[in-house]
């Protein structure tokens, strides 16, 4: 199960130190960390500086050619450099001419099995179904990721899916039970998938025990000693 992060430039980082296949982007991102005060060009530049991991720009464009064109001006700052595209007639071609040039595409706001096949035959990259987005629509995004994981099973070479839109790790547990290949989220969403309230109170019932370990500091769990029961 891979994991690509997301975020501001600050959240990117510490999804790097916790060890992330690439980063993912999106225009509600540039808005909300940005805030108008980078270009595109600055923002891709800015996120290539702090690795070299695979970088997932959205873009997009009226039309075909100008999704092309983008795409390739942003493929020159670095190689590393791939592109989220949405998901539709005007997007599917533009991925199919960007990778006949070996420039990895995403085929992102993806619902349904009939968008995943199509992104197959272009040669997509990957794609990103929507969970969040879907399930508040009424569609059953985990149904629709296992269907498209059973088909792509019969290609040689098939888009990888990477899991979008979680709300909540519940979100990011119906896309990896579902089969998806990948989920993407902001560093917040990757805090909360660390934590659980029985780890958290193993923790405090383990204090009451290092406690009684020559040396060992547990001040930090001040308020452990209310609690009854052992750990394991």
């Amino acid at each position: 199960m891979k994991i690509y992060g997301a975020g501001s430039i600050e959240d990117i980082k510490q999804c790097l130190k916790l060890g992330v296949s690439g980063i993912l982007t999106n225009p509600q991102g540039f808005d909300q960390y940005f805030q108008g005060k980078m270009t595109l060009e600055e923002i891709t530049k800015s996120i290539c500086d702090i690795t070299d991991l695979p970088v997932y720009i959205q873009i997009h464009g009226k039309d075909t050619d100008e999704l092309v064109k983008r795409a390739e001006k942003l493929h020159k700052i670095s190689s590393q450099v791939g592109f989220k595209i949405i998901a539709d007639k005007k997007g599917f071609n533009a991925i199919y001419r960007l990778q006949k040039h070996n420039i990895d595409c995403i085929a992102t706001s993806l619902f349904s099995l009939s968008q995943a096949a199509i992104a197959a035959s272009v040669g997509a990259f990957g794609i990103c179904p929507f969970v969040s987005r879907s399930l508040a629509t009424g569609i059953d995004a985990g149904a629709v990721i296992t269907a498209i994981k059973k088909s792509y099973a019969q290609l040689e070479k098939a888009p990888e899916i990477i899991a979008v839109s979680l709300k909540s790790p519940l979100d990011a547990e119906i896309a990896i039970k579902s089969g998806a290949d990948a989920i993407g989220m902001r560093y917040p969403m990757m805090e909360q998938m660390m934590e659980h309230p029985l780890s958290t109170k193993a923790e405090l019932l383990f204090a009451k025990n290092w406690v009684n370990v020559l040396g060992e500091d547990v001040s930090y769990t001040s308020n452990f000693s209310g609690l009854k029961g052992i750990a394991e």
